[in-house]
């Protein structure tokens, strides 16, 4: 990185003022596609470039951000009049460690034009609007290319490139009574692995499903989490093994280290360094090697997620989850690091999900939740307007429901009400590669 010499000065400018320095430095190239109503609205290259810095100045810690690469004076000066009030800082920058290679990068994308990204485009919404041409369609695709810098008084110095592709799609149907939304979105850091045409044919069977609407009684029953319906599910477990609230005293996994928690057909794993994942890297944002390791296996909590601080405090040792991010969707230079999943992982089960549905007299199949983390989250507890579901009785797709809510606690209904993974596990946003996950005695509540 061609500002590297200048990182370095201002990691020397802020030794002599502070007992430790990290320098994070990312640079951006952004071509967003977008496309309103089957309609090539915008198309836009976006290059951003930024810098943060955390200092830790008498055992203080302080941070601060900035978007001028020209100013190292006002960056230092306000990272150590924020350290003045920051949190206590027990921990140590990491020196250099060894990390193998991760594939992180590909030319191909990086190499895909404007033309290229609107073809895409139009050639979705031809697919959609084949199967119906009375539909809104919504399509956007963004290309990024990012080179990443990080540098510290404790001399690490990394750096790395990175590629990805973005894409969402949005179907809007209206009917004199009833108005669907339909959406799904894809992400990926290298093209192959980006099938934008099977996404509109996965969401066209969606529509299909959905020709029909079916009335439902309120009463628990087997549902199958699909597709965005899965994070009803883990949201509470990626919570609960995150190291800042089991040192808090807040997780219900806490205490729990070691025991069998969960059936033991389920393991969740946390995969910092699976190539081409979008969340994949050598290192996190604090410069610790990334890791793949095992949250939950066979049903036993077998470890929980830290960053340095939180490592620290409690005295463990970093997992290589200390990211610039909001422990959820949102990352970026100016978010301070925490402790955030690199890409989570449920293994499949053995059997294909048309064979369990077959087994089920009756089941609710959910592919969208909608108000996602309402309810006592930390708890494991779940309460989710249904956005996209479907009745399912012996093995086949009746019709949509409308106006239906489920709940339960996820804790217990993983442990105990657990009837099949599916063979097969799909990508969501990138961030989970999960199979269907089928629960019994899910309570549902239905508004004819």
């Amino acid at each position: 990185m061609n500002s590297q010499i200048s990182a370095a000065s201002i990691l020397e400018q802020v030794s002599r003022r502070a007992e430790g320095a990290e320098l994070y430095e990312a640079r951006s190239f952004g071509l967003p596609v977008s496309f309103r109503a089957g309609t090539l609205e915008s198309v836009k290259a976006v290059e951003t470039a930024g810098r943060a810095l955390r200092v830790i100045s008498d055992g203080r810690l302080g941070f601060s951000t900035t978007t001028d690469l020209t100013d190292h004076t006002t960056l230092v000066q306000n990272a150590l009049e924020c350290a003045l009030f920051g949190d206590p800082a027990s921990f140590e920058f990491p020196a250099d460690q060894p990390s193998p290679a991760v594939q992180c990068f590909d030319r191909q994308v990086e190499q895909l034009g404007e033309q290229e990204l609107i073809a895409l485009g139009e050639e979705v919404i031809d697919r959609i609007k084949a199967y119906d041409p009375g539909l809104q369609i919504d399509f956007s695709i963004t290309k990024n290319v990012e080179t990443v810098a990080l540098l510290n008084t404790s001399g690490l110095a990394v750096e790395d490139r990175r590629t990805s592709l973005s894409a969402g799609i949005e179907v809007t149907r209206t009917r004199e009574d009833d108005i669907l939304i339909v959406y799904d979105q894809v992400s990926a850091r290298r093209s192959e692995d980006l099938d934008v045409l099977a996404t509109a044919e996965r969401l066209i069977e969606r529509l299909r499903w959905a020709e029909e609407t079916v009335t439902i009684e309120s009463k628990a029953m087997p549902t199958v989490f699909t597709s965005l319906g899965t994070f009803c599910l883990v949201l509470p477990l990626v919570m609960g093994l995150n190291g800042r609230y089991v040192y808090l005293g807040a997780s219900p996994l806490g205490e729990k280290l070691g025991q069998q928690v969960f059936d033991s057909r389920f393991t969740f794993l946390d995969d910092g360094r699976l190539d081409f994942a979008v969340q994949s890297a050598p290192y996190d944002d604090e410069g610790t090697p990334t890791t793949r390791k095992p949250l939950i296996e066979g049903g036993v909590v077998s470890q929980f997620l830290y960053d340095l601080r939180t490592a620290a405090q409690a005295q463990a040792r970093p997992t290589g989850n200390g990211f610039k991010s909001d422990g959820l969707l949102e990352r970026g230079f100016h978010l301070p690091p925490g402790i955030a999943s690199a890409t989570s992982l449920i293994l499949p089960g053995d059997r294909s999900l048309k064979e369990i549905l077959r087994d089920l007299p009756e089941a609710l199949l959910v592919e969208q939740v909608l108000g996602l983390g309402q309810g006592n989250v930390m708890a494991g507890e779940f309460s989710n307007n249904v956005g996209l579901g479907f009745l399912v009785r012996n093995g086949e797709i009746v019709g949509r429901v409308k106006n239906t809510m489920i709940a339960g606690n996820a804790y217990d209904l993983l442990k105990d009400q657990l009837i099949a993974l599916s063979d097969r596990a799909e990508w969501l946003f990138g961030l989970l590669h999960a199979p269907a996950i089928v629960i019994d005695e899910v309570g549902m509540a239905s508004k004819s």
